[in-house]
């Protein structure tokens, strides 16, 4: 029996875990939730349950599997969950690409995980 539910729920997409474990550190002792997904169509699942939900993406895990997803998937869907794309310098270009299929945030660079902790947090509201 869960004593306190959580309130937001962060899912993943990364193949190798770094931000999961991160933003485990960042939520530690709080009611959000963080799941860890290694293939796109995992996303929506990992947060079916949750009243508010945020999902972070890590393009260099698997560009195309993403671009496939958003096109696929989240255009189809009618319930809008804020996106985060973590990017880089090689990726950069593609941010209105992203920004038109539906992320709500686009980091280009490095960033730490009090700032992408932050920016979940603003996300989720």
């Amino acid at each position: 029996m869960s004593l306190n539910p959580p309130e937001t729920v962060i899912a993943v997409f990364e193949l190798v875990p770094y931000w999961v474990p991160e933003l485990q550190r960042q939520f530690h002792q709080t009611n959000v939730t963080i799941r860890g997904c290694c293939q796109a169509r995992d996303l929506f699942p990992a947060v079916a349950d949750a009243p508010s939900a945020v999902f972070v993406i890590d393009l260099a895990s698997s560009l195309t599997e993403i671009l496939v997803w958003l096109r696929t998937e989240v255009t189809r869907c009618h319930v809008r969950i804020p996106m985060i794309a973590l990017g880089s310098a090689a990726t950069a270009e593609l941010e209105w690409l992203l920004r038109d299929a539906g992320v709500t945030a686009f980091l280009p660079g490095q960033t730490t995980g009090a700032e992408l902790a932050r920016l979940c947090r603003r996300q989720g509201k």
